[in-house]
């Protein structure tokens, strides 16, 4: 018989109380029963969707080895916390040579050609949004640059406000002198010192 793992989750305990695992459960168990699956049911109660640590979620996909068929879920929103994260899961179930159904959610279903294409409109789509976003990004950035603002670490400073000379702290350390030492020199904090012989490394 086949196996099949099912992810159920409710991301409030009012959630679970209202009985949203539960109907979540029952969709999975009549799709289930229709195909003659064997099923397993992974399930994590009052988990946010933002919330990395889903145990439940994390022990299914550990569980991989096990060689189930098929991952189903009631909807994509109790098994994904972004489209992102939906495609890159998804990504790995496949490597594994493991289907994905979302019962509620009609078209996806990677067992089918339909499906398959589905999910890569998609990821077309993610690509699209995340070349968007960073075109904004360096649009933004460059505007910011050219009317003055300046991005990165700001220098470092001694106590009487001049900047620390980055190669003198190196020439006093190749000296053998220590960050308290170069810091009483400079008149500067360890602090400021010791990020630079660390980023001199």
């Amino acid at each position: 018989m086949t196996l099949a793992f099912a992810y159920v989750r409710a991301s409030t305990i009012e959630e679970v109380r209202q009985g949203s695992n539960e109907r979540q459960k029952e969709a999975i168990r009549q799709y289930t029963y229709q195909k003659g699956y064997e099923l397993e049911i992974f399930e994590d109660k009052a988990k946010s969707g933002r919330n990395t640590l889903r145990p439940e979620f994390e022990r299914m996909l550990k569980s991989l080895d096990r060689r189930p068929q098929i991952v189903i879920v009631s909807k994509i929103d109790r098994f994904a916390r972004s489209l992102s994260d939906l495609l890159k899961t998804l990504e790995y179930l496949d490597q594994n040579g493991v289907g994905f159904v979302s019962v509620n959610d009609p078209g996806i279903d990677t067992t089918t050609p339909n499906g398959r294409l589905l999910l890569q409109i998609l990821g077309a789509f993610a690509e699209f949004e995340r070349n968007m976003i960073n075109s904004r990004t360096k649009a933004g950035r460059e505007q910011a640059q050219s009317k003055g603002v300046k991005f990165g670490r700001p220098p470092l400073k001694t106590r009487n406000g001049s900047f620390i000379d980055r190669r003198k702290v190196m020439e006093l350390k190749q000296k053998g002198l220590s960050a308290r030492a170069i810091a009483k020199s400079l008149e500067c904090s360890t602090t400021p010192i010791l990020r630079i012989l660390r980023e001199n490394r």
